[in-house]
């Protein structure tokens, strides 16, 4: 069965597990409050109800308001899906005929610095040590999927803004 776990890490070195959002409002984290924190979720395996495979991890980056609270604002909700909602649909065979219209410019990914990848590696090794030989890989390969689709989708922008011939 695949679970997930949510993770706050904030600017100051602190990673707090986090209880899964419902209705996109997360619980208040009072001792974050007013801090920018990267939102790791990690998804993976269980085997005998423990966690057992890292299979994939997700990022977001966001402000907790003066309580330690964040909900997810409409606002937000389309930023996470603008790419998909731009980019998704369009014919990615070479030639091929976009829009009458330029298509916009992609919204860039949440990428952890190389801090928080550390302070990840470092909770993952203490809290999760299953998960400790796969994690690099695994964020890496994450890391770089994004930037390489973040790329495309620039690549797309900018051909759908030369004028054709």
């Amino acid at each position: 069965m695949i679970q997930s776990r949510y993770l706050f890490i904030s600017r100051e070195g602190k990673v707090v597990k986090i209880a899964r959002p419902k209705d996109h409002k997360y619980k208040s984290v009072p001792r974050l409050a007013g801090e920018d924190v990267l939102e790791v979720i990690l998804y993976y395996r269980n085997k005998d109800r423990k966690p057992h495979k890292l299979l994939m991890v997700e990022f977001d980056r966001f402000h907790l308001d003066s309580q330690g609270n964040y909900k997810q604002t409409e606002e937000d909700r389309k930023r996470a899906i603008h790419n998909f909602l731009s980019f998704g649909m369009v014919d990615l065979l070479e030639g091929a005929e976009v829009e009458d219209k330029p298509l916009p410019i992609p919204v860039a990914p949440i990428i952890p610095t190389s801090a928080e990848k550390r302070l990840l590696y470092d909770y993952i090794n203490e809290k999760l040590p299953n998960f400790s030989d796969d994690a690099p890989y695994v964020v890496e390969s994450r890391i770089k999927s994004v930037k390489e689709k973040y790329e495309e989708f620039k690549s797309m922008a900018k051909r759908s803004r030369k004028p054709s011939k």
